[in-house]
């Protein structure tokens, strides 16, 4: 996979480039002919592709170049108020709830806020144009484990999206790139944990649950 994402985006570079470069040339003649016309239509088709081409490869990347995670121990309260003060800024809001109160959580850090940010930022284009929207995440020690969950009372996800929610490159999203979701199932079964939806009408909730 590194070798094949190394040579296609080897090659793709400088088609783009090229590509551009020859799309954006202006002749100075107002009669330009239609074989012209129709040669500058292909030479733009080209580039599109080869940007979405290129996106595509990179998005693929970030999926196999994951890295093993780094344990350490994260109190959550702490994390959860410095993400709740980051996320403010992308105009994020959420409450958090962890019980027991001071629990801790044996994981990569950067791993499990990079989850939660994806997990949010999915939340947040979730709940836009509904009224009194909310999103919540909770921590509670289950048994064995440490669950986290991200829940939304925003648009839900139809029914046929949801087995397929988790799968590389699928999105429901006009615009999205299918990684993020993908993205935060690597990251937790990295951890050697599971990840899981729960959806209907009123209410959207991912969990992540990890090994206590």
């Amino acid at each position: 996979i590194s070798v094949l994402t190394h040579e296609i985006m080897n090659s793709i570079a400088p088609i783009i480039s090229l590509s551009e470069t020859l799309s954006e040339r202006e002749t100075g003649n107002e009669d330009e002919s239609e074989e012209y016309k129709i040669m500058m239509q292909a030479m733009e088709a080209i580039h599109r592709r080869s940007v979405g081409l290129l996106s595509f490869v990179e998005n693929y990347r970030k999926l196999t170049r994951l890295p093993q995670p780094v344990l350490h121990p994260i109190v959550l309260k702490p994390m959860l108020t410095s993400l709740q003060q980051l996320t403010s800024s992308y105009g994020i809001a959420f409450t958090f709830d962890v019980y027991p109160e001071q629990m801790i959580l044996k994981a990569d850090k950067g791993m499990v806020e990079q989850l939660l940010l994806n997990l949010l930022k999915n939340a947040k284009e979730a709940c836009e144009g509904i009224e009194n929207s909310a999103i919540e995440v909770k921590a509670e020690k289950v048994g064995n484990s440490i669950k986290i969950s991200v829940s939304d009372n925003g648009q839900g996800i139809v029914p046929e999206a949801r087995d397929k929610i988790f799968i590389p490159f699928y999105s429901t999203k006009a615009k999205g790139s299918g990684i993020g979701l993908s993205l935060c199932k690597q990251i937790v079964l990295r951890h050697g944990g599971k990840m899981s939806l729960n959806s209907d009408n009123n209410l959207t909730k991912f969990i992540a649950e990890f090994p206590d």
